[in-house]
């Protein structure tokens, strides 16, 4: 039953990646999930679900190899059941975003670029009206969001637990409930800080005073554009070669992670990557326009690619297309923090005078991780009951008080991951913080320059989803993953 099953799931997650490819990247106009769906419909059935339940509890927990290997299958399983209950929703949610479009100034801007016009429009004024304008159209939609998350809600319960919050504590095994404690000490301890350098950069960058500050200010602040000229959209390629070159990597001889850099005009903005077939094909996906956001996003689905791209051949399927997101985003994050380094800037783009930029870009990052802390919490609030009573006040009360910028209700239902991805984001970053500093001790301080450090990066990547995050960062010698390090970090460098 296994191995038959090991293959239809792996054609399931090629056909499935391949599709959310050549939808993002522009090359189709609608997603089309529903025949996937319906090919491998058996994959993840009810019936499935408690046979690999009933198979992990047969399985001895000392056979690590084969535990995780049902318990990863037993994930899969799950994820996609709660997907397929809800794919025809997903689907015409995916259709009308693609297809809605504002207009602005006698031009029309997908709702996809409605961000992207945000982050570049100066005039705060102009940036009110288009992010109005984008509210609108997004609250259009929460309708069909909202029944497609009751539908949601209904299949947990359907599968035996109390709650969406209880059936991915339990498939995760993560206590959400200890996250959010340690996530308040996070907001916490990193509240003066936040206040006081935020405001610092937003009287200096946009003269505005912290409370007057609305979430379509964050977006622009977060672009930071003033510093763009330092990071020329033709430097991309380079500078992402040549940080891979430093760690012994040599992108040009990677037939297997193919760089997708051309220009279709419904192409998604932000660069994102594809394991379609791991490791034989994966796609990194970018759109360059420049700006140090471009070479954010571009240097995270890096850290992805090569991570999947390392990955062994002949790791079982399972330990390919399923596994915990926060250790793959820790590698993303890994080389997503290098724009803050300061060695890193001036021999990469000789940006040597930086100080003002490091200071501004961590007080983004402070930012967004607050952001994610909140909207953590109120995701497992919401998602423990089904009712959306006070769901839309909750989650702007949460990201005004976390972010200190004036955030409305319309994105409610919009700002939501499927299986609580924040968790993987908020964990991925925890973890992040304490990989880099191992590299900086073990390898050198310029530990991207080290291919000693991309051989024990490589050796790590060929475990590909193998182990989770809790687990990897134990193997390494790490310790147990947590906030103390994060917090010590930006009190440290903000002061």
């Amino acid at each position: 039953m296994l191995e038959e099953y090991r293959r239809e799931y792996a054609d399931f997650n090629t056909r499935q990646m391949r599709e959310y490819y050549l939808f993002l990247s522009g090359q189709k106009t609608g997603l089309e999930l529903t025949q996937i769906y319906e090919r491998y419909s058996d994959l993840f059935t009810r019936e499935v679900i408690e046979q690999f339940q009933q198979l992990r509890q047969e399985t001895p927990a000392h056979f690590e190899t084969n535990y995780a290997s049902i318990n990863h299958l037993l994930v899969f399983a799950t994820d996609q059941y709660m997907e397929n209950t809800a794919k025809t929703l997903t689907e015409e949610i995916s259709q009308y975003e693609a297809a809605a479009k504002i207009e602005w100034q006698g031009q029309e801007i997908p709702l996809q670029g409605a961000f992207v016009a945000i982050k570049a429009e100066r005039n705060r004024a102009a940036r009110q009206a288009i992010y109005k304008k984008r509210a609108a159209l997004t609250e259009d939609a929460n309708d069909l969001r909202a029944e497609r998350l009751m539908k949601l809600h209904t299949a947990a319960q359907a599968l035996g637990h109390k709650s969406y919050t209880t059936l991915y504590e339990e498939l995760r095994n993560q206590d959400y409930e200890e996250l959010s404690r340690q996530l308040q000490n996070f907001l916490e301890k990193t509240e003066a800080v936040y206040i006081t350098r935020m405001d610092e950069a937003l009287r200096r960058d946009l003269n505005l005073k912290i409370e007057d500050a609305e979430r379509v200010d964050a977006l622009y602040f977060a672009n930071l554009i003033g510093f763009d000229r330092h990071f020329p959209a033709d430097q991309l390629l380079r500078v992402y070669a040549e940080t891979m070159q430093g760690l012994g990597i040599a992108i040009e001889k990677q037939e297997n992670v193919e760089v997708d850099s051309a220009e279709r005009p419904r192409k998604s903005p932000r660069a994102f990557c594809a394991p379609i077939r791991i490791p034989e094909e994966v796609k990194l996906v970018i759109r360059p326009v420049g700006g140090q956001s471009d070479y954010q996003a571009m240097l995270h689905e890096a850290g992805h690619a090569q991570h999947y791209g390392w990955a062994a051949a002949d790791l079982r399927p399972e330990f390919k297309y399923t596994g915990d997101y926060a250790l793959t985003e820790t590698y993303a994050f890994l080389f997503n923090h290098l724009p803050f380094d300061s060695a890193w800037l001036t021999e990469m783009l000789d940006f040597r005078n930086h100080t003002d930029f490091v200071r501004s870009v961590m007080v983004s990052r402070l930012m967004a991780i607050r952001r994610y802390a909140a909207k953590f919490i109120y995701e497992c609030e919401l998602h423990s009951g089904n009712s959306l009573t006070n769901a839309a006040e909750r989650y702007a009360e949460l990201q005004t008080d976390a972010t200190k910028f004036k955030t409305g209700e319309s994105e409610f239902l919009f700002d939501l991951d499927d299986a609580f991805y924040s968790s993987s984001y908020l964990r991925a970053w925890a973890f992040e913080v304490a990989l880099r500093e191992y590299l900086k001790t073990k390898f050198d301080r310029y530990w991207w320059r080290s291919k000693r450090a991309g051989d024990f990066l490589k050796e790590i990547w060929h475990t590909g989803d193998r182990y989770n995050a809790d687990e990897m960062a134990a193997q390494i010698g790490l310790g147990k993953i947590g906030f103390d390090l994060l917090i010590d970090e930006f009190n440290q460098k903000l002061k």
